[in-house]
C-alpha cells in the first residue's frame, strides 16, 4: 500500500514584494483575466506575444511588479507561478492562463473533473518529464531498481515537485511501499541521500548529468499551453477569449 503524498491541496500563497506598490484598477465584469508565468518562461511568452503583435510592458519586471500592462482591450494580467495556474483557473480566479502541460497533467491527476480546458498548444518551453537515479545505483531501469530495492529491503523514495505524477509513476510500476518526497526547487540535491528516484523536467539532461544522475525513463513530453476556465467559455467573455486564442494560434503557426 502506498503512502499518500505529504502535501496540501491548496496552492502555495504568492506574496508580492513589500517594496512593490500595486495600484488597484477598477475592472469591468467582462474583463478577461489572464495569468502569465513568472520565471524562465517569461522570455518565451514575450516572444510569442511579439509575434502575435501584442505589446506588453514591465514583463519581466525589474521591481517585482506582478501587474504588467498589455495592449489587449478588456484584458487584465497578473503574473503567478505556472504550477499554480490550473487550480487558480479552475477556481475561477483567472479566465485564461499560459502554463505548462506538465502542470496541467499534475492538476488533472488530482482533480480529474476539473473545469479547465486546453485551448492551444503554444509549442515552446519543450521539456521532458523523466525519472532519474544516481549513477552509483547498479541498475539501468525501473524494473532493476524495483528488484534492487526488494533485495535491499528498503522502501523507495521519489523526490519531485510533481507529487501526483510521481505517485502515479510509482503505482504504475508497482513499487510497493514507496514514499513521495515533495520538493520545491533544487530537487537534484535530494539524490542519493534523501531519495532514490527523481521525477523532474529537463531539456538536455545536462543538469542531471552534472549532479551525477542518469535518466532511466521519459514519462512524457511537455510544452506551454493556453488554458481556460469552463465558466469563462460559457460567459460573455467567450468571444474575446476565442479571439485571443486565434491571434496566438496564428503566431504559433507562422513560427
Amino acid at each position: 500500500k502506498s503512502e499518500a503524498p505529504a502535501v496540501k491541496s491548496s496552492p502555495v500563497e504568492i506574496k508580492t514584494s513589500p517594496a512593490v506598490q500595486v495600484t488597484s484598477r477598477p475592472l469591468s465584469a467582462d474583463s478577461v483575466r489572464l495569468a502569465l508565468p513568472d520565471g524562465h518562461a517569461q522570455r518565451h511568452v514575450v516572444g510569442i506575444l511579439n509575434k502575435a503583435g501584442i505589446k506588453i510592458s514591465d514583463y519581466p519586471a525589474t521591481d517585482g511588479n506582478r501587474r504588467p500592462e498589455i495592449d489587449l482591450p478588456g484584458v487584465t494580467v497578473k503574473v503567478i507561478r505556472p504550477q499554480d495556474m490550473p487550480l487558480q483557473v479552475a477556481n475561477d480566479k483567472f479566465d485564461i492562463a499560459i502554463t505548462g502541460r506538465d502542470w496541467v497533467k499534475e492538476h488533472f491527476y488530482q482533480f480529474p473533473s476539473s473545469p479547465i480546458t486546453e485551448l492551444l498548444d503554444l509549442k515552446y518551453s519543450w521539456v521532458r518529464i523523466v525519472a532519474a537515479i544516481h549513477n552509483d545505483l547498479p541498475v539501468e531501469d525501473i524494473a532493476g531498481l524495483r528488484k534492487w530495492a526488494d533485495e535491499q529491503g528498503i522502501r523507495l523514495r521519489l523526490a519531485s515537485e510533481y507529487v501526483r505524477i510521481a505517485d502515479k509513476y510509482a503505482r504504475d510500476n508497482h513499487l510497493g511501499k514507496y514514499r513521495i518526497i515533495p520538493t520545491w526547487g533544487a530537487t537534484e540535491a535530494f539524490l542519493p541521500d534523501d531519495a532514490e528516484i527523481l521525477i523532474e523536467n529537463t531539456e538536455t539532461g545536462g543538469t542531471l548529468k552534472r549532479h551525477n544522475l542518469k535518466i532511466i525513463e521519459t514519462l512524457f513530453e511537455s510544452t506551454a499551453c493556453l488554458i481556460a476556465a469552463t465558466t469563462a467559455l460559457n460567459s460573455k467573455k467567450a468571444e474575446q477569449i476565442k479571439s485571443i486564442s486565434a491571434i496566438l494560434r496564428k503566431a504559433v503557426e507562422e513560427g
